[in-house]
């Protein structure tokens, strides 16, 4: 089987040359050109000695080196581990490492300081798009390489992707997906949504995570990306009317952002066709606003970066009858998929729940993880009997929507990333006034979900919150930092001694009816 970051690329070119397949600013790419460029690259990879199942890190950016980086990889055989670029240079060298990366690629000299702290670990080898110090001008060698590279062919279950997501214990989990998973989760999101030749999605979300969907779906169908660097309100408006986008995902907070700008009322936006809104819980009050504004193009659903094609979904008719009827459907993630997708809601024996009964959401579909990487512990956990366990408490109405309840674990979802209290802990007891902490979600009407802790002081010691969050800011990814710290005498516990992180908690959720909550 060839990875289908290299297949789709290809067939696209075979049958599109002359097709429009990327926009970032005033550089473009047909098909045809990509095609070429990247097997340009695909030999430079092979020629610096990349061999098959090796693992390949990018500092993400969002910018058109990223879409060429990730094919080329795919075509010489290499296994992509994205950096997500609004982590710490402390979680991208675990990551290479942990990973065993091969290469580290800056897609510019700008990121080659950051690739070069990521590889220092286990000395892998730097690579740049452009003259960087201490590093291999990839971009030179590739032009040096014919344009007839033949893409690897190797079994659907070789490993394709490593994402590294956050981890309970405060490291990232590395979740793996095979040519098969990363094949099926292509093809159902160019089938759910129907993406069509003459769509054009806009990238503006980190390429390497959520906003890849809108690269790679591309591929399938010939479609064309435009790319923003980075999620600004007043550029997605702007692009939205000037390319004529019709797809578009968001997560809440920036639907949210998008509907309050001051712009957002005399924008053109009736290209749009399909607006998805996922990676994070949505209040009912932001849909209405969003369907209002929008028209019936709104969808929703869910998924994981353990299996990211989406399992249920909620379609524009879905919204338009939820919002008609003014009951709870709104906060709805949907029906399971029409195709591929099984959903169940269990108990902790194992048993389907009946209608309206909570218990743990689980998945089984052809784009599940085949397993995590180097953690045994969590496959057996979490994949069971062919089944993944989310660690999301859900239930299921008596007309099949699906609805979330409450989580398992601690996680908490701010602005559509996933935290856990563990990392955040492990930061703030680093400071030395600080004798033990407890981090918990309270509800935020801007980011739906906000990171607060709690913290017992040593004896003799003194810090402000204040103090605490700029000590946090220097060790931890923007998103990972408090809003607000509580110094509090000492921090509930059980009668072994364990914290009590919700007895912390309750106190700030006791007006809503689950303790999940999304943007407004």
């Amino acid at each position: 089987m060839i990875h289908p970051y290299a297949h789709y690329p290809e067939r696209a070119a075979r049958r599109w040359p002359g097709r429009l397949a990327l926009v970032d600013g005033e550089r473009t790419r047909t098909y045809h050109a990509l095609h070429e460029r990247t097997a340009r690259l695909a030999g430079a990879l092979a020629e610096l000695g990349l061999e098959p199942g090796e693992r390949v890190a990018v500092v993400q950016e969002n910018r058109l080196e990223y879409v060429e980086i990730v094919i080329a990889i795919a075509r010489a055989g290499g296994v992509l581990v994205p950096l997500l670029g609004a982590l710490t240079e402390r979680e991208h060298a675990f990551m290479v490492a942990n990973a065993e990366g091969r290469f580290v690629i800056a897609l510019g000299p700008k990121t080659a300081p950051r690739a070069h702290a990521a590889a220092a670990a286990c000395q892998a080898r730097v690579l740049a798009f452009g003259t960087a110090e201490g590093t291999v001008d990839l971009a030179a060698l590739a032009e040096r390489q014919p344009a007839d590279f033949v893409a690897v062919d190797r079994a659907p279950s070789s490993l394709a992707q490593i994402l590294y997501t956050s981890g309970t214990t405060g490291q990232p989990k590395g979740v793996t997906h095979s040519y098969a998973t990363v094949a099926a989760a292509m093809g159902a999101w160019a089938t759910t949504f129907g993406v069509r030749a003459d769509d054009r999605l806009l990238g503006q979300l980190a390429l390497s995570h959520f906003g890849g969907r809108a690269m790679d779906t591309s591929w399938v169908v010939g479609a064309t990306l435009v790319i923003l660097a980075r999620p600004d309100p007043r550029a997605i408006l702007a692009a939205i009317e000037q390319h004529r986008i019709t797809m578009v995902l968001l997560i809440p907070t920036l639907l949210r952002s998008l509907l309050d700008h001051p712009d957002a009322g005399g924008a053109d936006l009736s290209s749009l066709r399909i607006v998805l809104y996922a990676a994070a819980p949505a209040a009912p009050s932001l849909v209405r606003r969003a369907l209002e504004r929008l028209g019936p193009v709104l969808y929703t659903g869910f998924g994981q970066t353990e299996a990211y094609g989406l399992a249920t979904w909620l379609s524009p008719d879905d919204h338009v009858a939820a919002l008609a009827a003014a009951g709870t459907r709104l906060t709805s993630i949907g029906c399971e998929c029409t195709a591929f997708a099984q959903v169940r809601v269990r108990t902790a024996e194992g048993h389907d729940t009946t209608p309206g009964e909570v218990g743990e959401i689980c998945l089984a579909a052809p784009w599940t993880t085949p397993g995590f990487w180097k953690r045994p512990d969590l496959d057996r956990e979490r994949l069971r009997d062919g089944w993944l366990h989310t660690g999301d408490l859900g239930r299921m109405d008596e007309d099949g929507y699906f609805y979330l309840a409450d989580r398992m674990e601690d996680k908490i979802i701010s602005g559509g990333f996933n935290v856990y209290p563990a990392e955040v802990e492990g930061a703030l007891v680093e400071h030395p006034a600080v004798a033990e902490c407890a981090v918990f979600a309270v509800p935020d009407p801007k980011w739906g979900e906000a990171i607060r802790a709690a913290v017992a002081l040593r004896s003799g010691y003194e810090t402000t919150a204040e103090e605490l969050i700029a000590f946090c800011k220097g060790r931890l990814a923007r998103f990972k930092v408090p809003k607000a710290v509580d110094i509090v005498a000492e921090l509930p516990k059980t009668a072994v001694g364990k914290i009590l992180r919700r007895a912390l908690r309750e106190p700030h959720w006791k007006h809503h009816d689950r303790e999940v909550h999304g943007a407004e």
